[in-house]
């Protein structure tokens, strides 16, 4: 009787001591990560964009910050983005912004907290639905919305990246060859970019020819804002333009040429992508043909299968 009473207390005890132990973990863990978040230095600031748009009294210009309700959460949201020591998160975030065009003029850091709200978001969502159902807290559901919401942030701004990349590669071509039209007429590079843009279009190609040209005319050299071109819309027939632009300028080759030259070639390279897409899609539909005659197949001789299972052969 001593001795079940002692390993009672034994396993009260032990019992008592992890939980110590788990407190404990879970305190550290906590302390950590705060230590190591606001270890980083950072600062709350606005982008440079939102100063002067703000300074210049553009309230159109007004996002999600600048809502009464939602903007103190992103401050401190903004305050942890800066703070996390992240450096190719960010450049890829920044990348894909500015891929994108630039949305409400987001830094990597805004949209990052942009994105952890997003997370928060569905992670109440998530806890939510698990309390009702469940009748009590899951910190699994949390994370795993936390996490997700996040994911599909950056999924929004990567999809909205890679559809304006797609629109100025189809573009680009036809701008190319009526800039090399109007140089071929006489007009000069700069000239025949501010005809291709003189209408009203908000197209994603027009976009980024004014902002070619702004640059030229605040004193840029052509070379320099054809490179910042390549470098906003990062593709492969974007930088293959710029070389090709930069070795007429240094041989003395006609640019009116070189640009019908490259419109070409894209137009080459685009029938060569169809091409191989038509291609990889007629060996992907074989997995669903496949599919469908077998389960034709099974559909037929299944009575005859079950019977021979049930019965025997003979």
């Amino acid at each position: 009787m001593v001795e079940s009473i002692d390993i009672l207390a034994w396993a009260f005890w032990s019992a008592g001591v992890w939980d110590w132990v788990i407190s404990a973990g879970a305190f550290t863990a906590v302390f950590l990560l705060v230590v190591c978040v606001f270890g980083q230095p950072g600062e709350v600031r606005l982008s440079p964009q939102r100063v002067s748009a703000i300074a210049t009294g553009h309230t159109d210009r007004k996002t999600v910050f600048e809502n009464p309700l939602l903007g103190p959460v992103l401050l401190i949201l903004l305050s942890l983005a800066y703070r996390l020591n992240f450096p190719q998160a960010k450049a890829f975030l920044r990348r894909q912004l500015v891929a994108a065009g630039s949305p409400n003029y987001y830094i990597a850091e805004e949209y990052l907290a942009l994105s952890m709200l997003a997370g928060l978001g569905l992670a109440a969502v998530l806890e939510a639905g698990y309390v009702l159902l469940a009748g009590s807290f899951s910190i699994s559901a949390a994370v795993a919305g936390f996490l997700l919401g996040m994911g599909l942030a950056i999924y929004q701004i990567t999809a909205q990246a890679t559809a304006r990349l797609e629109t100025i590669t189809r573009q680009l071509p036809y701008a190319l060859d009526l800039i090399s039209l109007a140089m071929g007429a006489g007009a000069t590079f700069t000239e025949a970019v501010e005809t291709i843009v003189s209408e009203e279009d908000n197209g994603a190609i027009n976009v980024e020819l004014r902002a070619l040209l702004a640059e030229i005319e605040l004193g840029t050299t052509r070379k320099t804002a054809l490179e910042n071109l390549a470098r906003r819309v990062p593709l492969e027939s974007m930088r293959n333009l710029v070389a090709s632009v930069a070795q007429a300028e240094q041989l003395g080759t006609a640019l009116g040429d070189v640009l019908h030259d490259q419109a070409s070639l894209m137009r080459m390279q685009r029938s060569v992508r169809a091409e191989n897409k038509a291609a990889i899609a007629g060996v992907r539909i074989l997995v669903p043909c496949l599919l469908l005659v077998m389960a034709v197949i099974l559909t037929i001789f299944a009575p005859a299968i079950i019977r021979i299972i049930r019965d025997g052969l003979f």
